[in-house]
């Protein structure tokens, strides 16, 4: 598959910035070490500081086996494949992923990008799956095979039409919303927020993830934007929902007709993706989005199937 645009652009985690970040670990480290005054206190500091993400559970085992995702709360690509799961009532669990670091999926040697799927099935023999777009094909033919849904279900599910939509999501409205969601450092910070909130995250890597996170975006953001042509995200965001909900939509609820396809969840994940964010507010009040998008929050009830978060 091609690569997205955007991940290859921003990557949420801008490489460059790496060492920066290790910089900063070290110094609140040997800071806070110094303060506990013994090396046994160090390694208890160290031990809290990065606690471990627990082994794939049996709480979300279901049809299709267990499924874990690894994840970056604001990636558009990630919520696609969570709202699909919660749209077909498939239990998952997510990993987040610190996105300077990467050290939750230090297994996978050659791919270090999210999503990542990771399937168990009873026998224990576990799949790596990656790519958005390839997760999304594997997990519906399991859901075919499984019976959670039927064949021509699916086939309606990802018709001709709600592919080109689909790869349109991918491909030129998240890479509008990025620089939307990053114009300022302090939009940045925001939307970066979350994590503060991952379990399994110690305070050094909330700390260092959100400040030196957010500087990335907010660098990122313009970069993308000379490269696209993108003169005002704003207008430019505008006319690409006012373009969906025209072309894409029409007069039906969903881009599906009566119930969402993959179009409508492609769509719905990437501005998910920025719904902690300033922008989102904006979207929703200056476009005619948000009555889809409401209807698309009661097809789907985001995180109705996620059994476990770390």
């Amino acid at each position: 598959t091609t690569a997205n645009p955007v991940r290859a652009d921003a990557e949420y985690g801008a490489k460059e910035l790496l060492s920066m970040a290790s910089i900063l670990q070290r110094i609140v480290r040997s800071r806070t070490v110094a303060a506990v005054g013994c090396v046994g206190g160090a390694a208890v500091v160290d031990k809290l500081l990065t606690p471990p993400v627990r082994p794939l559970s049996s709480a979300a085992v279901g049809a299709l086996g267990t499924v874990r995702i690894y994840q970056y709360e604001i990636c558009p690509f990630c919520n696609k494949i969570k709202a699909m799961l919660d749209l077909h009532k498939v239990p998952y669990e997510t990993v987040d992923v610190n996105p300077l670091m990467k050290k939750e999926i230090k297994f996978s040697k050659d791919y270090r990008r999210v999503p990542i799927a990771v399937v168990s099935s009873g026998s224990g023999e576990e799949e790596q799956i990656n790519d958005s777009p390839v997760i999304a094909a594997s997990l519906l033919e399991r859901m075919k095979e499984k019976n959670v849904i039927s064949a021509s279900e699916a086939d309606e599910f990802r018709s001709p039409k709600a592919m080109e939509w689909a790869k349109w999501s991918d491909e030129k409205l998240a890479v509008l919303l990025f620089p939307r969601m990053t114009r300022t450092f302090s939009e940045s910070f925001q939307a970066f927020g979350y994590v503060m909130q991952v379990p399994h995250f110690s305070w050094v890597d909330k700390i260092s993830n959100q400040i030196v996170g957010s500087f990335a975006m907010w660098m990122a953001q313009g970069k993308i934007k000379k490269k696209y042509g993108i003169e005002d995200e704003s207008a430019a965001v505008r006319d690409a929902i006012s373009h969906w909900l025209r072309e894409g939509v029409g007069a039906s609820p969903f881009a599906g007709g009566a119930k969402p396809n993959f179009a409508d969840i492609c769509v719905y994940g990437a501005v998910k993706a920025i719904e902690r964010t300033p922008a989102f507010a904006e979207v929703m009040a200056e476009t005619e989005i948000k009555p889809w998008y409401s209807r698309m929050t009661d097809a789907v009830q985001p995180g109705n199937s996620c059994s476990l978060r770390q």
